[in-house]
């Protein structure tokens, strides 16, 4: 049975899982330079894989930011989401209606007036004529467009562009947002207040998706921040920790391979709570046959076990009492798998975690004491 604790638990409102997308790049752009490449045994086209592998889940609520290089994935990836690309392989689940940001002038149709494409683009994320009326003059001021709503959007700036598709969008019953650099366009004031409604929209609880290489702005609006290498996760944490992967200087994205460990199942479902405390998988999840079998996954700054006897997962992250587990073997020591958090006040000296085998105590003077339990007494 799942504790309250795990029953209370975000569902997630993304699961991306293990997809790939790979794009033909052709070298030959005519009928003569495809004959004359044929004659001179030259390739045609070449293969170009954008997403290599890549799995994420992301509960409801959540604010992330895909970053990394120019060429790393992050629009693929996007526009995956959104529908407006399919991956080659895995597969995708959103949770809830989704609007997209993902470039300037997107989804609006050039020959119609901006109020016309405001009721196109509405309607594109799912509102009804109806709720779109409601909302139109929110639209029209958000947008400040003015007097130009009339005209036809070929004549508008990519700022003008970007001003009305935003506005459009959040003010739709939105569950997801995804954003792509769009809100690089326009003036310093209309950013400020785009960074301040997106900001609304995740104290209201909304689930955003964003794609930037601003700093300041991923630092104000999102918690989780995920690195793309060459289209593979090669970070996954906290914001902070993220955005000094990626800075100019770091060395982190020079070179190597890319690799991404995911984590699932009741070890994922506690990983999820305390993302920025357990750090970024070191390696996958590992089989254990000791003490009745299960698996135990490292991170940066922890361990997570899920025990099959005990049907439960539970972690410890960096400290004494990780230390010393880690130096008796882990799950597959004496001490057995993690079967509790750790419990009470180092200052009152009560500080314990529970183990499959015994308990753990830690107090200043004595560091961490192990006590087994007693064996059970034997039927008469």
């Amino acid at each position: 049975m799942p504790s309250t604790s795990e029953a209370a638990e975000p569902k997630p409102a993304i699961v991306i899982h293990d997809i790939s997308k790979t794009f033909k790049i052709r070298h030959a752009t005519s009928v003569k330079e495809s004959v004359v490449a044929a004659l001179q045994r030259k390739e045609l086209s070449s293969k170009f894989t954008a997403i290599d592998g890549l799995s994420l889940e992301v509960p409801e609520g959540q604010s992330i930011a895909l970053l990394g290089r120019n060429g790393s994935g992050k629009s693929t990836t996007l526009k995956m989401l959104s529908g407006v690309l399919r991956p080659d392989t895995g597969w995708i689940r959103t949770r809830g209606r989704i609007a997209g940001l993902l470039e300037v002038g997107a989804g609006f149709n050039p020959n119609l007036t901006g109020r016309d494409n405001v009721y196109l683009n509405a309607a594109i994320l799912g509102m009804s004529k109806e709720e779109t009326e409601a909302r139109f003059d929110d639209i029209l001021e958000f947008s400040e467009i003015g007097e130009f709503i009339d005209t036809e959007v070929k004549f508008y700036s990519s700022g003008m562009y970007s001003r009305l598709g935003f506005a459009v969008a959040v003010h739709t019953e939105l569950d997801i947002l995804l954003v792509d650099e769009i809100l690089s366009v326009g003036d310093a004031a209309f950013r400020k207040k785009c960074t301040e409604r997106m900001k609304l929209l995740r104290e209201q609880g909304k689930t955003m998706f964003v794609v930037s290489h601003n700093a300041g702005q991923v630092r104000q609006l999102c918690e989780r921040g995920v690195v793309l290498h060459r289209g593979k996760v090669v970070f996954d944490g906290g914001i902070e920790e993220a955005l000094e992967y990626v800075k100019p200087g770091s060395g982190k994205l020079d070179g190597g391979t890319a690799v991404s460990y995911p984590v699932r199942g009741a070890i994922k479902r506690v990983y999820e709570r305390s993302r920025e405390k357990y750090g970024r998988p070191l390696f996958g999840a590992t089989e254990v046959e000791a003490n009745g079998g299960g698996r135990y996954q490292r991170f940066e700054k922890g361990i997570i076990t899920e025990s099959d006897a005990l049907g439960k997962a539970f972690g410890l992250t960096t400290g004494a009492f990780l230390t010393d587990y880690l130096a008796h073997d882990g799950p597959d020591g004496a001490w057995g798998f993690i079967a509790g958090a750790p419990r009470g006040l180092i200052a009152q000296g009560n500080r314990r975690v529970e183990f499959q085998h015994g308990s753990a105590t830690f107090t200043t003077d004595d560091g961490v004491a192990f006590v087994p339990h007693a064996p059970a007494s034997e039927p008469r």
